[in-house]
């Protein structure tokens, strides 16, 4: 289902069915996913529809979070001055794009994931972040492709004693997502104390895979910030 298509077009994969039809510059959209149904009426001289993974903190209201944390099922521990890559898994959420030569205007935007949150750091000054739980894999493993993508984390352990990992928190404007038969996102962990890390993304698009459209770049939105420093720990 990820992928560009003309104005007038009907994509059906698993429980999800995507119309967009008319006549002219009048399109009718309508889109049934899980149960879940909505319709619109689009005004579009031109351009493309693009279905793709966007970063999975939009739901089920914007601005709620910026932040994913993936919880560990089981915790992860590594030794001084050594570097790995491991995989993890994170929810998807599925954005469509109405994409022309001048603007991109996001019109639909659903899961068939539940959201849950959770707060990272101390009441006062911590972070809401959409809340995940994931296994730790040695390789890129099989997912349901509307559940969850597939994110490789490489890490860097640069602090002078073992380090247990129970959590990762990344960015949602820094992330970088990628598409093909799944979601896919690449990110950088460098450790540089007991309880602080330094989380970015990989802008390296692999092979066979399509970039995701960038809901911040979407809307106009200039990024600053290239990482997140995890100072309130790991555990």
């Amino acid at each position: 289902m990820f992928g560009e298509y003309e104005l007038n077009a009907e994509i059906s994969d698993e429980d999800v069915n995507i119309v967009i039809e008319g006549r002219g510059k009048t399109k009718h959209y309508k889109r049934n996913a899980w149960g879940e149904e909505i319709e619109k009426i689009i005004h579009a001289e031109g351009g493309k529809m693009v279905i793709c993974p966007v970063e999975p903190v939009n739901l089920p209201k914007e601005g709620v979070a910026q932040y994913l944390l993936i919880e560990l099922e089981k915790p992860f521990i590594i030794e001084p001055k050594v570097s790995t890559s491991i995989f993890l898994r994170f929810p998807v959420e599925i954005g469509v794009f109405l994409v022309d030569r001048r603007d991109v205007e996001r019109i639909d935007l659903f899961s068939k994931v539940r959201r849950k949150y959770t707060l990272y750091g101390p009441p006062e000054k911590g972070v809401i972040c959409r809340w995940w739980r994931s296994g730790v894999y040695d390789e890129a493993d099989k997912t349901e492709k509307f559940v969850e993508g597939i994110i490789k984390v490489d890490i860097e352990n640069d602090y002078t004693e073992w380090v247990e990992l129970r959590k990762i928190v990344f960015g949602a404007v820094q992330m970088k997502i990628f598409y093909g038969d799944y979601a896919y996102m690449h990110a950088r962990m460098k450790i540089t104390g007991k309880s602080i890390g330094e989380v970015s993304f990989i802008d390296y698009k692999p092979k066979k895979m399509k970039r995701a459209i960038d809901i911040y770049l979407a809307k106009g939105m200039k990024k600053f910030e290239k990482k997140f420093v995890m100072e309130w720990g790991f555990k």
